[in-house]
């Protein structure tokens, strides 16, 4: 096996597809069919059942594949660890849900950076926690902070904070009548708040009149302002223009959540990620 053979076992089994993984690699894609068979050839197993529209991981092939991960993120750590100097300086490229990008949180960014001009910072935005738990498995991003209860295997928690949700609408003189009326804003499918909207909903025994879904936070406080819709969410989200809305309690079920900061588990920590979460930790930030 050779060290490329990684890269085209990881791209096969994240794409489903040879052709796309031969793109992705810029291979030819009989160069990826042949390194493949030969793999199975030299290993004696199937890596692959191959359909009409791609391929799907037999049971070793799934092992494989997570070998693999192993193997590519050491490759990955030694790579960093050897143009690691010491004074914090590269990228430093951290994922962060919507809910988490306030003021509070841009403020320590400027403090790192007057603090460490050589490094490079770059944000990874996301709705869904396991987009970025996946970013920080395949090396995309070096640590990320996630909402609700996302720690899995493979994470290390670097800081944590509690933090609670409350319905928010459009601050008005009339109250609305019935929760029956409301339509409700939220994010795409695997956002913490939209799991907790769905559950109270449920729980109270209704329905939405209307479920409006949206992929930014801009667009979120814009429905709720406008009056368009209801929302729930940390209060931090409205930190720029409190006055414009209305913030009501949702019971104690509901409440409480969880923003972290997290990245890969037994992986390397530069320089510049240890002075980052350093800092998250000396000024024990809130959203």
């Amino acid at each position: 096996m050779e060290l490329s053979d990684i890269d085209i076992i990881l791209a096969v089994g994240r794409s489903g597809k040879i052709s796309q993984a031969a793109k992705e690699l810029n291979y030819a894609q009989s160069n990826v069919t042949t390194r493949i068979k030969k793999l199975e050839q030299e290993y004696e197993v199937q890596l692959f059942n191959r359909f009409h529209k791609g391929v799907v991981p037999t049971a070793k092939g799934e092992q494989f594949i997570k070998y693999a991960e192993r193997i590519h993120n050491l490759l990955h750590d030694l790579e960093e660890d050897m143009k690691d100097v010491g004074e914090p300086s590269g990228t430093l490229k951290i994922g962060i849900v919507e809910t988490a990008a306030s003021s509070r949180f841009m403020e320590i960014l400027n403090e790192y950076q007057i603090a460490h001009p050589k490094v490079s910072i770059s944000l990874v935005n996301a709705t869904a926690p396991k987009v970025l738990r996946h970013k920080i498995q395949t090396n995309e991003i070096d640590g990320a902070f996630i909402s609700g209860a996302c720690v899995k295997e493979g994470l290390r928690v670097e800081y944590e904070m509690q933090d609670t949700v409350h319905i928010i609408s459009k601050r008005t003189e009339t109250p609305i009548e019935s929760l029956c009326q409301v339509s409700w804003v939220v994010f795409p499918q695997g956002c913490p708040y939209r799991e907790i909207t769905e559950m109270f909903l449920e729980e109270e025994g209704l329905s939405a009149r209307n479920m409006i879904e949206v992929s930014t936070m801009e667009n979120l406080l814009s429905c709720v302002e406008s009056g368009i819709a209801y929302t729930i969410m940390p209060c931090s989200v409205i930190h720029k223009n409190p006055d414009a809305y209305a913030v009501h309690d949702l019971a104690e079920q509901f409440t409480h959540t969880t923003t972290t900061f997290v990245r890969g588990e037994g992986r390397y920590v530069s320089t510049a990620l240890d002075e980052f979460i350093k800092l998250l930790n000396q000024k024990c930030i809130t959203f």
